[in-house]
């Protein structure tokens, strides 16, 4: 019965407006594993679905379409082609080079689902500098890490996390003119990674619970 009432669910047209949990073209982009993988080697380098299906050991051709469907939602774009073995190979690049849930979307989804999506960032951080320090790259250059903790008022954080964003999209810059000029040397480039947190720390919750407690008393 559960399964005759959704099917009948499904040509339902809803009148007023759906409220998006997120944004659609990313829903779709994630909406399978492999599609997911993609992206996530198109961060590091420029690569064609005969490449990425060699390192899974996998048909090329089932990964043909999911390249197709990140083409065709403006995901990833193709750089250039080489032949190998008589065959025409195609290479993508993430276009843009940045996945992001931006404001208001990102205010907008529910605590839990925010959570969720934190979490799985930060492990795939996690996860990569720590690779980059087993392999000796994370200290191969002049690369930064540092942590500041400070107390600021509501203007400051504000101010902080503005900058943040306009230093995100200075380096997002970087990385489209450095792609422009590696088009045609695409194995010269550096995988890079950069990523930025700010945040509320877990000391800020207990303060709020004292003044809470304070003004209750």
């Amino acid at each position: 019965m559960a399964a005759k009432s959704e099917q009948g669910q499904k040509g339902c047209k809803p009148r007023g407006n759906l409220r998006r949990l997120i944004d659609p073209i990313l829903a779709k982009a994630l909406a399978h594993p492999l599609r997911g993988h993609i992206l996530a080697t198109l961060g590091d380098r420029i690569a064609s679905p005969s490449e990425i299906a060699r390192e899974l050991g996998i048909d090329a051709r089932d990964l043909n379409y999911h390249f197709g469907v990140l083409v065709e939602i403006g995901m990833i774009t193709l750089v250039h082609t080489r032949k190998r073995r008589g065959v025409l190979e195609h290479f993508y690049e993430l276009d843009p080079p940045a996945v992001l849930v931006e404001d208001p979307g990102w205010s907008e989804l529910p605590e839990p689902v925010r959570a969720s999506i934190s979490t799985s960032l930060l492990q795939v951080a996690i996860d990569d500098a720590v690779d980059a320090l087993r392999a000796g790259t994370f200290n191969s250059r002049n690369s930064h890490q540092s942590r500041t903790t400070m107390i600021l008022d509501e203007q400051g954080c504000n101010d902080v996390f503005e900058l943040m964003q306009t230093t995100l999209e200075r380096v997002l810059e970087v990385g489209r003119q450095c792609s422009k000029s590696l088009k045609k040397k695409p194995d010269e480039g550096t995988p890079v990674e950069v990523f930025m947190m700010g945040f509320e720390t877990a000391a800020a919750a207990a303060r709020q619970a004292d003044r809470g407690a304070t003004e209750a008393g």
